[in-house]
């Protein structure tokens, strides 16, 4: 939320980034002055289409900004219309550019996908070459391999985690690639990539004309900080961990120093015109949830540590993949894990002995603890079949070269207790 506009160029004390504190006190003191809404100590609620201008001259002056028409000064437009830019949108923003250590701009969307393929569309020219990790999220798979072809994109699946792979496709590339797409740890099979190894390989050959992007859904900005190993752009599925309740839908894109203000400024340009913007409302509850992610990730990654390790011990689970379990024994994924990361989460992905779908179906309707829902991040535990349901929509032989088999089953875990989450899961093994 802005106050009235001056000829000071440095930004207003409420959008201080609070760096000397801890990012969960960041979240609850960052982006918001309760001066400029009656001393209400948190944010009120704008919901509002449009706002009134004090002047004839400021609504120009605003428009003239938000158009980068030929008197453009430069400064963020004002208030104008919620399409392009809200009270409660702003006061989010700036606060995941506080607590996302690394980060000075941020975009909001109405989804993470949108957020997603709105950056690809205005920072990718036609005929851009994009390297991605393999596997990634299905909808992130479905953009990039049959949306991306009207653009003419050219999209090519690696294992990211294996630098030498990444190296090949870098080296062999034609043309040098326009966006290095990095998904970590990767969805559903658990990989972690090393991000400041891949900006190394890409900077030595492309300099910094290839964009980096992470998206950062499954650790969040409490296990690991992508800006800090050179990512460009940082992405989330805020409908996951950054809202944490399961009664939203949003998505957010940052960007770092130098180069960010650009990169976030055309992503910004395309949403306004394509009206890919966050409700009021939404953007309130996330505001409310950011001060608890640090409590509710911190404590859903102990669980899980516990139902991962329970999981190992039953006979019918073949393998667990979870980045608490990794030892030394796992050789680079192990040191990645150790260098980039200062917790495992509470994703789990494991695969159920000699199970087909039969098996994984029977399973999975025998669970009553945890949800047979897609999704991750929320208070309550969530379990599914990747395969048949969030990565359906990839080829078979893209499933079967990533091993995302009938027999995976990806559980993300919540804040129930974890000893009933063990006995829930053993029960329904049970039933196979």
């Amino acid at each position: 939320m802005s106050p009235s506009d001056s000829n000071d160029q440095s930004p207003p004390a409420y959008k201080s980034r609070l760096r000397e504190l801890h990012p969960s006190t960041r979240a609850i003191l960052a982006g918001y002055a309760s001066k400029f809404s009656e001393r209400s100590v948190k944010p009120p609620l704008f919901r509002t289409s449009t706002f009134e201008f004090s002047s004839a001259e400021e609504g120009r002056q605003f428009f003239q900004r938000a158009y980068h028409l030929p008197d453009d000064d430069g400064k963020d437009p004002g208030l104008i219309y919620s399409r392009l830019n809200n009270p409660n949108v702003e006061i989010w923003e700036d606060k995941m550019v506080a607590i996302e250590n690394g980060a000075a701009f941020a975009a909001a969307f109405p989804s993470g996908m949108s957020a997603i393929s709105t950056t690809l569309l205005a920072l990718l020219p036609v005929g851009a070459r994009i390297l991605y990790t393999d596997p990634v999220y299905g909808g992130t798979y479905f953009f990039l391999e049959h949306f991306g072809e009207r653009f003419g994109y050219s999209a090519h699946a690696v294992d990211t985690s294996d630098l030498s792979a990444v190296e090949s496709a870098l080296d062999n590339s034609p043309q040098p690639y326009d966006m290095v797409y990095l998904e970590t740890p990767s969805n559903p099979s658990m990989t972690i990539t090393d991000i400041q190894a891949i900006v190394q390989l890409v900077r030595a050959r492309n300099g910094a004309k290839t964009l980096i992007a992470v998206d950062n859904t499954f650790l969040g900005p409490v296990f690991q900080h992508p800006f800090l190993q050179g990512a460009d752009l940082v992405f989330y599925s805020a409908t996951k961990f950054l809202g944490g309740h399961s009664d939203l839908i949003a998505g957010i894109v940052l960007a770092g120093e130098g180069r960010g203000k650009d990169l976030i400024g055309a992503i910004r340009d395309f949403r306004t015109i394509l009206g890919g913007t966050l409700a009021a409302d939404t953007a309130w509850m996330l505001t409310r949830s950011l001060e608890t992610c640090w409590l509710r990730m911190e404590r859903q990654a102990e669980k899980a540590t516990k139902v991962a390790t329970a999981l190992t011990q039953h006979p019918k689970v073949e393998r667990v993949l979870f980045p608490g379990l990794l030892t030394e024994n796992d050789g680079p994924s192990y040191a990645t894990y150790k260098k980039q990361c200062t917790g495992p989460g509470s994703m789990i992905t494991f695969y159920l002995k000699d199970a087909g779908f039969e098996e994984a179906a029977r399973f999975l309707d025998a669970v009553k603890i945890c949800h047979l829902a897609v999704s991750l991040g929320g208070t309550e535990s969530l379990i599914e079949h990747p395969r048949t349901m969030t990565h359906s929509d990839m080829s078979e032989d893209d499933l079967d070269r990533c091993k995302i088999t009938n027999s995976m089953i990806r559980l993300s875990v919540g804040l129930e207790s974890s000893k009933d989450l063990v006995r829930d899961l053993f029960d329904a093994l049970d039933q196979i």
